[in-house]
């Protein structure tokens, strides 16, 4: 294969632009652009009639959100009218930002795949010291125009953008988004661009599904966007979108609001004993904060940050076998807030002496200050506090607690305390863990809750769990927990309620009595200016 000198790569950009501009202008008795025969013409991609049309309105209007359906095609539409735009208008710039890095390159795949594909787009790219400025985190063309990745977590301060491609903006932080992202448009100039030829008019292309969280509802009231035709699941079947059966799959798997959210795209927020809204925010927080999950491993130890808790759900008697699992909830407080480093979930039916093992491994790892588990389990657990004292992990013998009894009066007193969550400590077990997330003290490692195939199946369980239970009034002086939606289960609620609560209350440990006395004498009582007015003397 002969090698390519600068100005044969000159010459083909040459014909390349030529090209890419055939099908470029706006039909002049119309004003429309073909947007279908340039993209069949560039790189060989036919549109379907909804995708032609969103393209339409993104002309008309600068600033535009899609929250259609999932898998309905709204983020393919909008890169590649980004793409159109970036080949066909020199020197702009496209910015792509999304919760997490991977996100934004998953986006700028779709076009770095189309100029991949395309001969004209290939001889388009720009050069510069004989490399191709095509990479992973970004590309450039002939005609000075760019495309770049960021997370919003980037050091993105310094840098000008025309165009703004924001992925999954409820899963975003609001004021990063807001006061770091946006503000990067608006320059109306360019170094070595002639503003009489070149225009600089900053837009905003958004996609996602609500989830909640009320970031994308916020920019839609401010106005400002123009809000594209929403595709749901129906009609993304009935276009041939969609598959049906995965439809009918992710309507019996998702809970009612999920479903109603993602796959029909109503803005619905579920009101049950956590609101969505603050779950999405803690999940925000903890972007913002860079909280990452922690991986115990054999050998090492935790890097600590403050106080730590455990808590810990056995297994029992649940509506289905896979409804019920034993549980592991870590917390951390670090200063006024309440983080979770480390949720873990047992597989139903797998042996006590298993899950013992693997609590003090655990235990092992983060050496917990205090640490609340189910009674349920106070076989199991009793094991657990034998090989903690054994092992050297804890100070407290279990058999000098009480005698070595194992009772309730007694459980208080051991390092792991097993506790019956049920009653009136079930109830403040779970209006503690609800006053951290709903007075924006609680953050944990961010969980793409649409991403089944990569995130962690405790992570995704622990997010939706924390939203799954609603309290039902009871003839008691405290409510009764119930799951909206059986399929999703509860235990890491309970095992976070335990967690919760074993550091409100440093572990069930009994504060002892204190009593305080002084002496004074009657001329000391007679001086004291209290002790006057109440006896009448001045």
């Amino acid at each position: 294969m002969s090698r390519t000198s600068a100005a044969q790569r000159r010459k083909s950009s040459i014909v390349a632009e030529e090209e890419i501009l055939r099908f470029a202008s706006p039909d002049p008795a119309t004003g429309v652009r073909p947007h279908a025969l340039w993209h069949k013409h560039i790189h060989n991609v036919e549109l379907d009639p909804m995708q032609l049309l969103k393209m339409q309105e993104m002309d008309e209007h600068e600033n535009t959100v899609d929250f259609s359906c999932r898998r309905t095609g709204k983020t393919a539409v909008k890169e590649m009218h980004i793409l159109e735009q970036l080949a066909t208008r020199p020197h702009q710039e496209c910015g792509i930002v999304a919760p997490r890095m991977q996100q934004s390159l998953n986006n700028l795949t779709y076009q770095t795949d189309a100029i991949k594909r395309s001969p004209i787009l290939s001889a388009f790219v720009a050069y510069e010291a004989g490399r191709p400025q095509i990479k992973d985190t970004g590309f450039g063309f002939v005609n000075k125009s760019k495309a770049g990745a960021y997370g919003i977590m980037s050091q993105i301060d310094g840098d000008s953008i025309t165009i703004a491609d924001i992925e999954e903006v409820d899963d975003m932080p609001q004021d990063r988004l807001l006061s770091r992202f946006l503000p990067m448009l608006g320059a109306a100039r360019r170094l070595g661009a002639d503003p009489r030829q070149h225009q600089f008019k900053p837009s905003v292309r958004i996609t996602g599904v609500y989830k909640g969280a009320d970031v994308l509802k916020s920019l839609i009231d401010t106005g400002e966007y123009h809000v594209l035709p929403a595709v749901d699941v129906h009609l993304g079947v009935e276009m041939g979108m969609v598959d049906a059966g995965w439809a009918d799959s992710m309507r019996k798997q998702l809970p009612a609001d999920e479903y109603l959210r993602q796959f029909l795209c109503q803005n619905v927020q579920a009101r049950n004993w956590i609101w969505e809204t603050y779950i999405k925010r803690a999940g925000a927080l903890g972007l913002e904060a860079g909280l990452q999950r922690a991986q115990p491993l054999p050998g090492v130890r935790y890097r600590r940050r403050g106080l730590i808790g455990f808590g810990y759900d056995h297994t029992g008697h649940g509506e289905k076998p896979e409804a019920s699992k034993s549980a592991l909830v870590v917390t951390e407080q670090l200063g006024n807030w309440l983080t979770f480093p480390f949720v873990y979930v047992w597989p139903p039916g797998i042996d006590d002496r298993v899950i013992g093992r693997d609590l003090v491994a655990f235990w092992d790892y983060f050496r917990p200050d205090y640490a609340i588990g189910d009674a349920y389990g106070v076989g199991m657990l009793t094991a657990v506090n034998d090989d903690l004292f054994q092992k050297g992990l804890t100070h407290v013998n279990r058999e000098t607690v009480n005698d070595g009894e194992s009772n309730a009066s007694a459980w208080s007193g051991w390092a792991f305390a097993p506790m019956r969550f049920e009653g009136m400590t079930k109830h403040v077990m779970a209006s503690a863990l609800r006053e951290a997330f709903h007075h924006g003290r609680a953050a944990y490692p961010y969980v793409d809750l649409l991403d089944d195939a990569h995130e962690p199946d405790e992570w995704l369980a622990f997010v939706r769990q924390l939203g799954n239970m609603k309290a039902e009034p009871t003839k008691a002086s405290y409510s009764s927990f119930v799951m909206a939606d059986p399929k999703v289960g509860d235990d890491l609620f309970d095992a976070a309620c335990a967690a919760v609560y074993a550091l409100l209350t440093r572990g069930l440990a009994d504060a002892p009595a204190v009593i305080s006395q002084r002496k004074m004498t009657r001329e000391q009582l007679l001086a004291s200016p209290a002790a006057g007015l109440a006896l009448g003397y001045r």
